[in-house]
């Protein structure tokens, strides 16, 4: 049996409210007021291209997951085997994060961190990761998506 301590389902409403909090000041810290929307429990900013979201969720009994994430390439999102793959290729370059696509075919990049222990520079390192990652390669996503097409 592991040392480390199986996780149990449920939702700890604390922990939520306190990272929810933590995020708010990390925010705060990184943007200027106009930067950012924050809409019930999503942050967003524009990044060159792309927006890039920050939500507080449910995880386990114990902890909860902040995500950061941005869609790419949303001009016409249609699932592709070519755009999958290369998602999937692509994936073996990407230190921290990932691609993926959404039940709709939306191509995303997600970063996703524990949040019980969260700090400023992780938290600061992953919404730098989203942004740069994903303007850097949305217009690939793009450029995929049409080659398809064509």
């Amino acid at each position: 049996m592991p040392k480390f301590k199986i996780l149990k389902s449920g939702v700890n409403e604390a922990l939520m409210a306190s990272t929810k909090q933590k995020i708010e000041g990390y925010m705060k810290d990184l943007f200027h007021d106009h930067e950012v929307v924050k809409i019930d429990d999503f942050y967003t900013f524009t990044f060159g291209s792309i927006t890039v979201t920050v939500q507080v969720l449910p995880w386990h009994s114990e902890d909860v997951l902040v995500k950061v994430y941005s869609y790419l390439g949303e001009d016409d999102a249609q699932l592709h085997a070519d755009l999958a793959s290369e998602l999937l290729r692509l994936n073996a370059t990407i230190p921290f994060g990932g691609f993926g696509l959404t039940f709709e075919g939306q191509a995303v990049f997600t970063y996703s961190l524990a949040g019980e222990n969260i700090d400023a520079n992780e938290f600061q390192a992953a919404v730098q990761m989203v942004a740069k990652t994903a303007d850097d390669y949305d217009e690939y996503v793009k450029g995929i998506k049409e080659a398809v097409v064509a």
